[in-house]
């Protein structure tokens, strides 16, 4: 009659440990749905994905070239590689924002174009945009930055 049963539960300490590792994943999950709401407004509409991956083709270009030219009223960016055959120019032609390497062909980047203004600034490129409904955008890039 005096038989001991091996009944196995949870042990005090066992379910704090377990709290401990619910609660850090509900604190990843709430910065995750922060994360993603914050992404969300960003990218909302059509127009500022366009923007957003415009800057980062951008950028990618810039980032291995030598120098930077800009012509007087700040409409056409030339990028100068080592290799002279391989210029890249972005330029604004009926409201597109096109890139040409080497003078030949084009890539549209960005429609909508009613204004583009390029401004060199040293090892930055301000870049301003007005849409045709009038927005304006403005960022900087960096110019030549590639690790070697």
């Amino acid at each position: 009659m005096n038989s001991v049963r091996q009944e196995s539960g949870y042990t005090l300490l066992e379910s704090l440990l377990q709290l401990v590792i619910a609660a850090a994943f509900l604190h990843l999950l709430v910065l995750f749905l922060l994360f993603k709401e914050s992404a969300h407004h960003q990218l909302a509409d059509s127009q500022s994905a366009e923007w957003e991956l415009f800057m980062v083709d951008l950028q990618a270009d810039l980032s291995a070239v030598t120098r930077i030219g800009v012509n007087a009223d700040g409409t056409v960016l030339t990028a100068y590689k080592v290799n002279a055959l391989q210029d890249i120019e972005f330029s604004s032609v009926g409201g597109v924002i096109r890139r040409r390497i080497g003078s030949q062909g084009h890539v549209p980047l960005l429609t909508n174009v009613q204004k583009v203004k390029f401004i060199d600034e040293g090892p930055l490129l301000v870049v301003a945009v007005t849409h045709q409904d009038g927005t304006e955008r403005q960022r900087r890039v960096a110019v030549g930055l590639r690790e070697r």
